[in-house]
This record gives C-alpha cells, structure tokens and sequence, in this order.
C-alpha cells in the first residue's frame, strides 16, 4: 500500500512540475508576444514613420521606372511592381481615369474611379520619358512583423518551459546522484555512514530499502561478530567450567565409592551434591547443544509429524508450563477456535518450550499470570505468551542465544518468531504454518 501511494505521488509531482512548467511558458509566451504589438502598436501610431515608409516606397517606384524604363507606352509594367510590393495599396491615375491598383489590374478603361475617391493622399510620379501621373498610396505593417512576434513568444515559451522543467528535475536528479555518492561510500565498506531520506516518493523508498538493506548487513555482521566472541570464551572457559563440576562429581563418587561417610545422613549429603554437579554440566552441555544450533553450519535432521492445532495448545496450556504453576504462578489461556494442523518436530519443539520456561523462570514475575492467546489468521497458527517482568529483572542474556535457538527452530519449520518487551511485560510471537486438515 505504501509503494503504490509513493508510486502515486512521484506521478503527481511529475505532472504537477510538468504543469507548472507549461503554464510559466504559456505566460511568457503570452506576455513576450503582448509586448510585441505593443511596441508595433506605438511605432504604427507615430506619424513618422508612415511618412518614412511613404517616402521609401516612393523612391523604391520610382526607382523602378527608371531601372525598367518605364513609359506611356509600357505604362502596364506598373502592374507588376503593384503585385511586387505586397504591404502597400495603390492606385495609378492619368489626369483623373484610374490606370492600374493592387486590387484590379489593369483597371477596365469604362471604370469609372474619380481621383482621390477614397480620400488617401496621392503623389506625383513621373515616367521615363517625362509623364506626370498620380499615384494613390497607403502603406501597411508588414505580416512578417507579426510572424516574428509569434515566433519570439513561442521560443520564450518554450526555453521558460524546458529550463524550469529540467530545474525542477534537477533536484530529483541531485538527489538520486547524491544517494548514488553513498552508495559507493557503502560500497568501499563504510556500512555506519547513513543514507540521505528525502521525501515520500519511489525514491525515498529506494534510500529506505538501501538503508534496511544495509542494517540488515550491520546486524548480521554483529551476529557474527557475538558469535565469535561467544565462541572464543566458549572454548576459553570450556576446559575449566567442564573440569571443575567433573573434578568434585569425581571426588564425591569415589568417596562414595570407598564408604568414606561417617552416616547415613552425610552419604546422602555426597550424593546431594553428585546431583547438583550432574545438573550442573546438564545445564552446560544443553548450552552447547544452543549454541551449535544457532551458529552450526551443518543441516539438521527434522522429524515433522502431524499434529493438531487444537492438540497443541491443549498440551502448552495444560503441561508444558507445569513447572511455572509449580512455583505459584498462573495461566490465562484465551484460545479462538481452532482448525486444521501443523507439521512439527516434538524434540526441537520441546526445545523452544524449554527455553521459554527458562526465560520464565529468570524474568518472569508469578504474581501475574502468564498470557497465551492462540488464533488461525491467515493460514498461521500464531501463538502470543505474555508475562510480567520482574522488577530487578534483565532480559538480556549475554548473548540472547537462547531466543535466537527459538527463532532459528521456529524458521526451520516453516515459521516465525519473535520477541520483545512491552511496557513492563515480555511478549513471545510464535507463527507455525497451519495444514488444511491433518495428515
């Protein structure tokens, strides 16, 4: 749902710079060719320059009498500098009949057009061998002017349009440049430096997605860099814790052994102690058992057998935490109906089990009951357990390896696990993949 609002809102910001962009052409555009005719406007109202563009057109017919020689008798050759000269309206007369115009030429020799009819001014033009006529003459603005007006405006139109575009581009640009920088600054092994998060769009969940990526690295690099550690003082301290418990479990049989007791109640003191120093590397050796399970490379052998999710939780709520009602605490069991059945392995089962009652057992505060909610969604069986802490309790382990044996034993079937604290309590997630009906 994210992705898409994101691809959403990218969209919308294109369409709204390319928007903006358009209507700040427009504008120009708009405004350059208004300025235009306005100036054209200014320059056609002095009265200067009709005179100016009078006297050229003047001189440029009279010029061209004289460069075509121009007479009474090829007086028609006048038609075509009329047709040449495309912004001026003209009209020849001879005395007062009308001989040629732009409009009709030649004029019909029974027109009947009387000089200065139309009330423009009229001019003395004289030919090559001497005639006098009379030339009614009004020039116009070229077309051309207005041609080159539009042209301006469509050209600062369009340069607004494109150089605000690529600005406002641009700074998506700078930012996916800037993001490819640290990426290569990631690349050459600096993983503390951060990623830039800029916006809410497709670009800022790549940055994200980098940054999840890379703290993901992070986090599997202190994994390993725990793991090691943990096994340097595993391998450090083995010889010593194993040698010790063994040492006095040694001593104590021999002495039971050879009947070096004086009664019956320091014979039972030998054996008191022989069992604790048996738990003692029970306990040991089920943390090598964690620890080879979290950090062990070798594939493990799994037993699935079908079992109902009814079945399950019946056996968590009613036997697997006897021992946590053993020391006074409580269970709240709030269980939805339930169907179907999950594939598990009963030994590594009983292995996540056990060490949440161990985590009970440390943390867990029995003057509030113990929470487990059960509900089939989404073709996962999820299980929720919840416990009071107690008040000088520590939920961190020194390395959390026995939550990690949990989750890792929870993946290999298929599903998940989880946890973490929540005001004062200690939530547990556990997610197991859930069959249509039992096998």
């Amino acid at each position: 749902m994210l992705i898409k609002k994101r691809r959403r809102r990218l969209t919308l910001e294109l369409v709204m710079m390319t928007l903006i962009s358009l209507i700040a052409g427009v504008l120009t555009a708009q405004l350059v060719e208004d300025m235009g005719i306005q100036l054209m406007l200014n320059k056609l109202q002095n009265e200067d320059y009709y005179d100016r563009q009078t006297e050229d057109c003047l001189n440029c017919l009279q010029g061209f009498i004289e460069e075509n020689q121009v007479t009474q008798e090829n007086i028609e050759l006048l038609a075509s500098w009329a047709q040449m000269e495309k912004n001026v309206y003209v009209v020849f007369y001879q005395d007062v009949d009308a001989l040629f115009s732009t409009t009709t030429i030649p004029i019909e020799e029974d027109a009947e057009i009387a000089l200065n009819g139309s009330g423009l001014p009229y001019y003395d033009v004289t030919l090559s061998d001497g005639t006098l006529i009379k030339a009614e003459l009004e020039c116009y603005m070229d077309n051309q002017m207005f041609y080159l007006v539009d042209l301006a405006g469509y050209t600062m139109g369009g340069g607004v349009f494109v150089l605000l575009l690529f600005a406002l581009i641009h700074r998506k640009i700078r930012y996916i440049n800037h993001l490819n920088q640290e990426l290569k600054i990631l690349g050459s092994g600096n993983l503390e430096y951060p990623m830039t998060i800029r916006g809410n769009d497709e670009i800022t969940g790549l940055a994200e997605g980098i940054e999840h990526l890379k703290n993901s690295i992070l986090d599997q690099q202190l994994m390993k860099d725990e793991a090691e550690k943990a096994n340097m003082e595993l391998v450090t301290a083995m010889s010593h814790d194993l040698r010790t418990p063994l040492t006095s479990l040694i001593g104590y049989l021999e002495l039971l052994t050879m009947q070096r007791y004086t009664d019956e109640a320091q014979m039972q003191s030998y054996l008191n102690h022989c069992r604790e120093k048996a738990f003692q590397l029970k306990r040991m050796s089920d943390r090598l058992f964690e620890y080879f399970l979290v950090y062990g490379k070798r594939e493990r052998q799994y037993h699935f057998q079908a079992l109902s999710c009814e079945s399950l939780l019946e056996d968590l709520c009613n036997s697997q935490f006897f021992d946590w009602q053993e020391q006074g605490g409580t269970l709240e069991c709030r269980i939805s109906e339930l169907s179907g059945a999950v594939q598990v392995d009963s030994d590594y089962l009983q292995r996540v089990i056990d060490n949440l009652l161990s985590n009970l057992k440390k943390y867990g505060d029995t003057e509030y009951p113990l929470e487990i909610l059960a509900e089939v969604m989404d073709g996962m069986l999820c299980i929720c357990i919840q416990n009071h802490i107690k008040k000088q309790g520590n939920l961190k382990e020194s390395t959390q390896i026995g939550l990690r044996t949990c989750r890792k034993i929870m993946e290999e079937h298929q599903g998940a696990f989880a946890w973490y604290q929540k005001g004062e309590s200690f939530v547990v997630e556990l997610q197991l993949p859930v069959s249509p009906r039992e096998a």
